[in-house]
């Protein structure tokens, strides 16, 4: 088992981690630090993802690495839906045989009922599609975000050694895991798509696509650290009231989940330090590792 460090989950070797020093210096910003009862850890998902957001939009650094998710998702969406449009004729019906005097109308209507399911039906795939190539198209981006925001809230840059295996772990192997995660995703959300049509399983639909967006989320924010992929199901299961608050917003508004980024790695720091200071993780912190 790799030994870690519990306050930023980085790999350690001796010690001293390299990549926190053991020191939250904006602690402010995970705050309320420990669980809230009840549906509290909903309303605090919910507001993590605005202070990120907040935080995002404030920060240079972070909107830069924002706005090409951003444009990406948007142009996979657009050439999506143009393709959709452009056959929309695929699904209106070609009726054979003649209707009787007096029901073109009926006719038109079936028709036109018929493209429109068809079109709408198109669009939902083709939401769901961009969300799972653009988790994988902005997967470098999205780890470079969150590593940035990991640093603000760690108060120090990422000084670990540059090295084959850290270029690895940061960059080429959080996107193949996309890839996996993304067939994954693909299979739920077209079955969650097809349980919409269904006025009495819509709920769950509705549910299972929150499920997707928190899933999304919480890869994004520990990709990087070599955790293995069952990670990310098991801290979702675990936490869901939290992880379902931070990725509402997104859930409505899936195109602006880059913003929801710096939310959910707030939202790992907390559960970390939390564990840490409550003992989790052994016996009670030094003064040095509970931060400012």
């Amino acid at each position: 088992m790799i030994p870690r460090c519990p306050i930023c989950a980085s790999p350690r070797k001796g010690r001293a981690c390299t990549r926190c020093a053991g020191r939250i210096a904006r602690r402010d910003l995970l705050e309320p630090l420990q669980p809230r009862p009840g549906l509290g850890e909903l309303a605090t998902g919910v507001h993590l993802a605005l202070r990120g957001a907040r935080l995002t939009l404030r920060t240079p650094r972070l909107l830069a690495l924002v706005l090409l998710p951003l444009v990406l998702s948007a142009l996979i969406f657009s050439g999506l839906a143009v393709l959709v449009w452009e056959h929309r004729d695929v699904v209106r019906p070609d009726f054979v045989q003649t209707w009787p005097w007096g029901l073109d109308w009926l006719r038109r209507v079936v028709a036109g009922a018929a493209e429109i399911l068809g079109l709408l039906l198109g669009f939902g795939l083709a939401l769901v599609a961009t969300v799972v190539v653009a988790q994988v198209v902005n997967a470098p981006f999205l780890e470079w975000l969150s590593q940035a925001v990991e640093s603000l809230v760690l108060g120090q840059p990422d000084r670990t050694p540059a090295s084959l295996r850290q270029l690895w772990q940061t960059t080429v192997k959080p996107i193949f895991q996309a890839l996996g995660l993304a067939a994954i995703q693909a299979l739920l959300g077209l079955l969650f798509l097809l349980l919409s049509l269904a006025a009495v399983t819509a709920p769950l639909s509705a549910l299972g696509g929150l499920w997707l967006v928190a899933l999304t989320l919480c890869d994004v924010t520990i990709a990087r650290k070599g955790l293995p992929v069952r990670e990310r199901f098991r801290r979702v299961r675990r936490g869901f009231l939290l992880w379902g608050g931070l990725a509402l917003p997104f859930f409505f508004a899936p195109f602006l989940l880059p913003l929801g980024v710096a939310g959910a790695t707030l939202a790992t720091l907390r559960a970390n330090a939390a564990a840490w200071d409550t003992g989790a993780h052994g016996a009670a912190a030094p003064e040095r590792l509970r931060g400012r």
